[in-house]
């Protein structure tokens, strides 16, 4: 019979999550099985980083749409956008101009 009396694990810095314990018991299986299951760890452990990054975007994005909105109502947009179209020597090819003007509703004041 073995007796070791120096062995022992702590882990430092706050609760440990599944990937922590997965290592840990990966690190104490026999040698082929311990490398595979390192492997197939790390791969896990980086898609679920990356589903979680793509769900906290998901969040920031739902996030921006709702303040767009809030601002939106809020504040309507002062300028109108004048877009004037001619024809060009360049058949199918027009010329464009793209002017932004205040709202007329802005400029009238009041009686």
């Amino acid at each position: 019979m073995k007796f070791n009396l120096f062995t022992f694990k702590k882990t430092w810095g706050g609760n440990e999550n599944w990937y922590t314990k997965s290592k840990d018991w990966a690190r104490n299986q026999k040698y082929p099985l311990n490398q595979i299951a390192k492997a197939f760890i790390e791969w896990l452990w980086q898609q679920w980083v990356e589903a979680k990054v793509e769900q906290e975007m998901e969040k920031v994005d739902q996030q921006v749409e709702e303040i767009q909105k809030k601002w939106d109502e809020e504040i309507p947009d002062p300028w109108e956008t004048v877009y004037k179209s001619t024809p060009s020597e360049v058949e199918g090819l027009d010329n464009i101009s793209i002017s932004w003007s205040p709202r007329e509703s802005d400029t009238k004041t009041p009686e």
